[in-house]
C-alpha cells in the first residue's frame, strides 16, 4: 500500500493513503493533551489539504491516555473534523486497558458525521473503511502542497 509520510511527531505519524485515499493516523507512546492538541490541528490542515473523507485512527502504540484528553477528542476534535469534510473514522483500540478505560465515548459518534466505527484490529478497521462510501472527495492538492 502507496502511503506518505506527512507528519511526525511525538505522539503522531500521519499518512496519506493515496490508493484508498484516507488519512492514517498512527498515535503512539504517552498521549499529552498539549502535544495531542497541535499534533491534531495538523490533522485538520492535511484533511483539508488532502480532500479525505476517511480516516484509520490506530491507537495500537499508545502507551498512556486521560480521561481529559478522551473529552477533548470527542466533544472537540471531533466536530472540528466533521466540518473539515472527513465522514468516517475506523478508531483502532489500543490493547492496554488503562488506555481503553474511556472508549465507550467514541462509540457514542456511531450514527453522526464523522461516523466513528470501534475496532480492535486494524484488519478489520481497514476492511470496514474500505466498505464505506463517502462523497465525493473535494479537489485535493497533493499532501507535498503540489
Amino acid at each position: 500500500m502507496p502511503i506518505a509520510l506527512l507528519l511526525t511527531s511525538d505522539v503522531l505519524d500521519l499518512h496519506y493513503d493515496a490508493e484508498n485515499a484516507w488519512l492514517y493516523l498512527d498515535w503512539k507512546g504517552p498521549q499529552e493533551l498539549e502535544l495531542v492538541q497541535a499534533a491534531c490541528q495538523d490533522v485538520l490542515v492535511f484533511i483539508k489539504q488532502t480532500g479525505a473523507k476517511k480516516a484509520l485512527n490506530d491507537n495500537t502504540h499508545i502507551t498512556e491516555t486521560s480521561w481529559d484528553l478522551t473529552r477533548w477528542v470527542g466533544y472537540d476534535f471531533i466536530p472540528q473534523v466533521a466540518a473539515a469534510g472527513l465522514e468516517y473514522i475506523a478508531w483502532v483500540c489500543s490493547p492496554l486497558l488503562s488506555c481503553r478505560t474511556n472508549l465507550g465515548l467514541m462509540s457514542s459518534f456511531s450514527d453522526q458525521k464523522p461516523q466513528v466505527a470501534v475496532f480492535d484490529e486494524i484488519a478489520d478497521a481497514y476492511e470496514w473503511l474500505t466498505s464505506v462510501h463517502a462523497s465525493c472527495p473535494a479537489p485535493a492538492t497533493s499532501p507535498n502542497g503540489t
